[in-house]
């Protein structure tokens, strides 16, 4: 008979665990000491200042400036905070269940994680969760949390940048950070459409006699859509993709974001007139354009800097944030 296992008993165990050997806990900070640079990293214009993370009240924890996000906090709740820890035994052992072959299942992990490991504040409004943030601020946070789980850089991700100078192509072997990864430049020709007081963009039309708000898709509803994607594919209901491209962009709170009020927008939008559809179009398609999820890499032959996918053949994969890569000899 195979025996029950009590989860909670588990977790207390794998906590100890943690405890004893000295996995994963918070030393007191000292002095900073420079710490030797990273071999093929170069020193890529304005990432050496964003690195840092804020001591927060509670030893475990630490604070993000969201400045240093690709975001740059600017959707933001203006009072909004966020604490991040390193990923423990217990969670780690959940992440080495990721099926990489499976999109949905690598989603789920990720979220997995930074409901674990983050904790999101907002001083005078609404409680937040790790739903509430960005799509482009979800592998930078995930990186974030990566660092401070393998602080000696016990574990070192890897890619293959190849310079992209005509008259160069070195493969460049570079470590990816979160100083060096890219995940979001607002198009100048949008900024003019941000509103502080909002904290989205606010799009007043003289022309259609209309105002209207474009929000960058945070993590809940974007999977509030997926689902409503993969429910139509299951019932064999045609889907109208144009929707699912713009549709996250329109949306700013997934808590009341229900299956019916995304078909009764996707009705709706059918009967906006052209100019509307296609100022929405272009605009969230410069949004999406604009959300990079690469890596910036100075080329160590001709010194040039180049941005390349952060996943690319023969580079780490999303396993390996977690899962050390090193030989069996290394581990023990």
């Amino acid at each position: 008979m195979s025996e029950i296992i009590d989860e909670e008993e588990a977790a207390r165990f794998l906590d100890e665990q943690d405890r004893l050997h000295g996995v994963n806990t918070i030393v007191e900070e000292k002095e900073e000491v420079s710490k030797p640079e990273p071999p093929n990293l170069g020193k890529v214009a304005n990432y050496a200042n964003e690195i840092e993370i804020s001591p927060a009240g509670d030893s475990t924890w630490k604070m993000l400036r969201l400045e240093t996000l690709p975001s740059k906090g600017i959707f933001y709740p203006a009072e909004a905070e966020i604490l991040l820890r390193s990923a423990k035994t217990k969670e780690i052992r959940h992440w080495s269940t990721i099926d990489e072959d499976d999109p949905i299942d690598v989603r789920d992990k990720i979220n997995f994680i930074l409901n674990s490991c983050t904790k999101f504040h907002n001083k005078s409004g609404r409680p937040l969760n790790f739903n509430d943030f960005l799509e482009i601020d979800r592998y930078h946070i995930l990186f974030r949390i990566y660092e401070l789980t393998f602080p000696n850089q016990e574990n070192k991700l890897w890619a293959n940048i190849k310079c992209d100078k005509p008259t160069c192509g070195h493969i460049n072997r570079t470590q990816v950070l979160s100083m060096n990864l890219k995940g979001f430049e607002l198009p100048q020709e949008l900024i003019k459409w941000y509103s502080e007081e909002h904290r989205c963009f606010v799009i007043v039309s003289e022309k259609l006699n209309e105002t209207f708000t474009i929000h960058m898709p945070t993590i809940g509803v974007d999977s509030k859509f997926r689902q409503k994607r993969a429910d139509e594919l299951t019932r064999g209901i045609e889907v109208d993709e144009s929707f699912y491209d713009f549709g996250p962009y329109l949306i700013q709170e997934w808590r009341t974001l229900t299956p019916q009020t995304l078909t009764d927008l996707k009705f709706s939008s059918n009967a906006w007139a052209d100019n509307k559809f296609m100022f929405i179009h272009k605009f969230t398609n410069e949004l999406k354009k604009a959300s990079l999820n690469r890596a910036a890499s100075l080329c160590e032959k001709c010194k040039q800097v180049t941005e390349s996918h952060i996943f690319l053949e023969g580079s780490f994969t999303v396993k390996d944030f977690f899962i050390v890569s090193a030989g069996l000899d290394e581990l023990i």
